[in-house]
């Protein structure tokens, strides 16, 4: 008996060290848990699992309402005024409905301070092909729905839509104000009869709202718009060295260039060798057969060892294939 009580009793200390108690937190918590119905646990783990995604679903729909109601409150708004308005004007009996003796008060639906209605658009960027009544004509169908309610990225890409512009970005700025970024397309040269070149080197199509007769005039295959604008940027550089600047450049499909020069005559310089070619009318011009070069209609370089000069308004198609 004496043997069984000692071994079932215990002491508070560890037996490492009579000063040290011994921590039973963990021996109860143990307990607690071992003393547990293990389908019980199991059940009510489920039921938190349950009742937490249903919370979570709840914020998710709370929060998705939130935006909807911040974003369009100004357009439901204006759609509660209208019908006010509308159920105002109706008559029972020949009186109005607003008239009646003041029995029914209708209420007064308003614009919500938060949606305010933009009173300043700030254009942040200087125009000069895109014009300020385009702009406003196109502001006039987004600003209708107040600051909260306008689309951005809708009015952005209806501005990209002008040819004019490369590119836009639209901002809100709190609290009324619309600020508006515009990059136009900058004009490098005349592409074709109608179309231009930007700085990308990509033809678009616009109307001209001011002279770009300084623009050299280029003209080649579809497709072929990079190519042309390089010779172009080369051929001139060359031309400097003779204080001459190409005023025309064109390329046809069988890979023939043609060139007009600023006051000077126009170039046939074939398809082959034509950097050889060129650099031989300049090595001439530089010579004293400058003065009948600078009056000639066209020099012909499609020749092996030489060049013809043909008076102006002559043509030299048929003269030297290469």
């Amino acid at each position: 008996m004496s043997e069984q009580r000692r071994h079932a009793s215990f002491t508070a200390y560890d037996r490492a060290g009579a000063d040290t108690p011994v921590d039973f937190a963990p021996i109860r918590a143990e307990l607690r848990h071992a003393s547990r119905d293990p389908e019980q646990t199991g059940e009510e783990q489920q039921r938190g699992r349950r009742r937490l995604r249903w919370v979570l679903l709840a914020l998710v729909l709370v929060g998705s309402s939130g935006a909807m109601v911040h974003r369009y409150h100004g357009i439901v708004a204006d759609f509660a005024a209208e019908r006010i308005a509308w159920l105002a004007a109706l008559e029972v009996g020949g009186v109005k409905l607003a008239e009646i003796g003041g029995a029914i008060q209708l209420p007064e639906f308003k614009r919500p301070v938060i949606n305010r209605p933009i009173n300043t658009v700030r254009v942040e960027s200087p125009l000069h092909q895109v014009t300020e009544d385009e702009v406003r004509t196109l502001l006039a169908h987004y600003t209708e729905s107040g600051f909260l309610g306008l689309d951005v990225q809708d009015l952005r890409d209806e501005l990209e839509r002008n040819p004019w512009v490369a590119s836009a970005s639209v901002r809100r700025v709190w609290p009324d104000v619309l600020a508006i970024r515009i990059k136009e397309q900058k004009p490098v040269a005349l592409w074709g009869e109608t179309a231009l070149l930007n700085e990308a080197r990509e033809p678009f199509i616009a109307s001209l709202r001011e002279p770009l007769g300084h623009l050299p005039r280029l003209t080649g295959p579809d497709g072929t718009e990079a190519l042309v604008m390089t010779r172009y940027e080369t051929f001139n550089i060359c031309l400097r060295a003779v204080n001459l600047e190409i005023s025309s450049l064109a390329v046809d499909e069988r890979g023939s260039w043609r060139l007009r020069l600023k006051q000077g005559p126009a170039l046939r310089l074939g398809r082959d060798q034509v950097d050889v070619r060129l650099e031989r009318f300049i090595t001439m011009y530089a010579t004293d057969l400058k003065e009948p070069l600078a009056e000639a209609g066209t020099v012909d370089l499609r020749y092996r060892n030489g060049f013809s000069v043909s008076a102006p308004n002559v043509s030299t198609d048929s003269v030297a294939s290469r």
